[in-house]
């Protein structure tokens, strides 16, 4: 993945299931080849570092950068039009406030505490700006994992206005679990690669007459090397996401997988041995 430095931070049948009469493609890899592959597989930190701090947070974020790994986060867009960075649909979980952030003006939540129930009292996170995030994050090139929530399928102008805030980024790359939107996102923005979220079987010709997605985050439990292949034959790039750093795949992984998911990168980044 590109490099950045530490020193840049602040402190601040044909389904996804396969049958018994379908053989498993073994790849003997050396163990040189092996370790190639895994220096060239992208680590993304779930929600920023999120088993360090707050998900989706400035303090996950920076330390994510400091572990020297990716970042994937959460967009969600406001009734009127300001994007940004959180998981839910609703704020309840995270601020107590039983509020769907589509159904609100920004002003409305601008200073909302956010934490975990019995913290967010002194806690001092907010709901970052996607803005301020992605240029942030531009600023100490490191890599984007966005991905793009429902409340983008029910503003008027959502993707128009995300696709204007990711004019000028480097290394980027959109998810969502609805296809439709990406369908829209890769219209406005041709340029960017467009991901596939799956967490459970889906049929593999369903995906192919996706010809607007160019890759796919599969949950870890979909994991197999023949998957991987079959996709690879797809020409779609693939990551796994769910890895807490037990997994087998870290030892070995197949050589058509891009990119790992997690919360724990810097546990990840150890058990493939890869430099913090």
């Amino acid at each position: 993945m590109p490099s950045f430095h530490m020193d840049n931070c602040t402190s601040d049948a044909s389904l996804i299931k396969w049958t018994a009469n379908e053989k498993i493609l073994h790849q003997k890899i050396t163990k040189a080849e092996s370790v190639v592959f895994m220096q060239n597989i992208e680590i993304y930190s779930h929600r920023g570092a999120s088993s360090s701090a707050l998900e989706n947070t400035w303090p996950a974020f920076h330390k994510a950068c400091e572990l020297g790994v990716g970042i994937e986060l959460d967009v969600q867009i406001t009734k009127d039009g300001v994007v940004l960075v959180f998981h839910d649909e609703n704020l309840k979980r995270l601020s107590g406030r039983n509020l769907r952030i589509e159904e609100i003006d920004y002003e409305k939540i601008k200073d909302l505490r956010i934490g975990k129930r019995g913290r967010r009292k002194f806690s001092a996170d907010r709901i970052p700006l996607a803005y301020e995030v992605f240029q942030w994050a531009k600023e100490k090139t490191i890599p984007l994992n966005i991905e793009i929530k429902e409340s983008f399928d029910v503003h008027p102008d959502g993707p128009e206005i995300l696709a204007a805030m990711l004019e000028g980024l480097g290394h980027v790359h959109l998810s969502s679990f609805n296809a439709g939107i990406l369908k829209k996102m890769k219209e406005l923005k041709p340029e960017i690669e467009t991901a596939l979220v799956i967490k459970r079987n889906i049929k593999l010709t369903i995906l192919e007459k996706l010809t607007w997605v160019d890759g796919v985050h599969l949950h870890k439990r979909l994991y197999s090397e023949n998957l991987l292949h079959r996709l690879k034959e797809m020409k779609k790039t693939v990551r796994i996401y769910g890895i807490v750093g037990s997994e087998k795949v870290l030892k070995q992984p197949s050589r058509h997988l891009s990119g790992i998911i997690t919360d724990y990168p810097g546990k990840i980044k150890e058990k493939m041995r890869l430099p913090v």
